[in-house]
């Protein structure tokens, strides 16, 4: 029987979105039958899920690539398997779970304190020194990323975003201000590693222009790759780590990461290694 499943995202036309595209395009190419699902396009009405007013059948698995609301948890359903799995996805879309849970011998947490943005300046400037980043718990792409070097520019944040909004807000690494380190990880395992660099922004996303180019694999991104695995059960991550003197800095881990800049970086089939991942998974059953 052929192999099935729904790709989640934020809407059904996303199939000429690098990741999406390439995901569909491996998945042809290895017999899978693979569909788009738009959270948007979708109702729930029942306990049946309907798309575009079309009722949907149970696949076999389930790749999330969106991360927002309750529409995908009940998609999530249709799948007997999903990638990553739905209760760690919901986990690690936080940023500060996973500087809580997440703990490796080989990085740096950054100093941290989470709250509202009517936190004292004071008190966060003491305790993380000036500049500091503040960053949106469930934020990605680089957006919702600030660096804070005044009190003025603290207050703009109340300004901006609503009072209820909570933040992260960590100390400045200043050795890896516009460049950074972006892992990918398929079951504890590195498949490819890139550097991303800006010339004209602290943060070194792709989203936002960063330049990349592939990185040695590194002995010690295989163990963090691996203590990231066990400690959080997630299928494939992207991992962002900073430049330290002595060892690298946790940034975060991205459970839904684009597939663009690291192939294209690295040249090598990302896309590929998730759907082998997910073939081989139901050719061991």
């Amino acid at each position: 029987m052929k192999l099935s499943g729904y790709l989640i995202e934020k809407y059904n036309n996303m199939g000429s979105a690098y990741s999406c595209r390439r995901l569909l395009d491996e998945a042809q190419k290895q017999g899978v039958d693979l569909r788009i699902l738009g959270v948007s396009d979708t109702s729930i009405k029942e306990n049946n899920c309907y798309n575009q007013g079309y009722q949907l059948e149970n696949k076999n698995f389930i790749i999330n690539r969106y991360k927002y609301g309750k529409v995908k948890d009940y998609l999530n359903g249709l799948g007997a398997k999903s990638y990553n799995s739905l209760q760690a996805l919901n986990i690690y879309i936080n940023k500060l779970k996973q500087l809580k849970n997440i703990n490796s011998a080989y990085f740096i947490k950054p100093k941290y304190i989470a709250g509202y943005s009517s936190l004292p300046f004071g008190m966060l400037a003491d305790e993380l020194k000036l500049p500091f980043v503040a960053k949106g718990l469930e934020s990605s792409m680089g957006q919702e990323i600030f660096l804070i070097k005044n009190k003025e520019e603290y207050k703009n944040l109340a300004n901006l975003y609503p009072a209820f909004k909570e933040w992260l807000f960590e100390e400045f690494i200043f050795s890896s201000s516009g460049h950074d380190m972006r892992i990918y990880c398929a079951r504890g395992e590195v498949i490819a590693a890139m550097e991303r660099t800006s010339d004209t922004d602290f943060r070194a996303n792709v989203a936002l222009g960063a330049n990349v180019k592939k990185i040695k694999i590194e002995p010690y991104f295989q163990n963090i790759a691996h203590d990231i695995y066990k400690q959080t059960g997630l299928d494939f991550v992207g991992l962002d780590l900073l430049y330290g003197k002595e060892l690298p800095y946790f940034c975060e881990i991205n459970v839904t990461a684009g597939l663009e800049g690291i192939e294209q970086a690295t040249d090598i089939n990302v896309a590929g290694a998730i759907m082998q991942t997910i073939k081989d998974d139901f050719n061991a059953e």
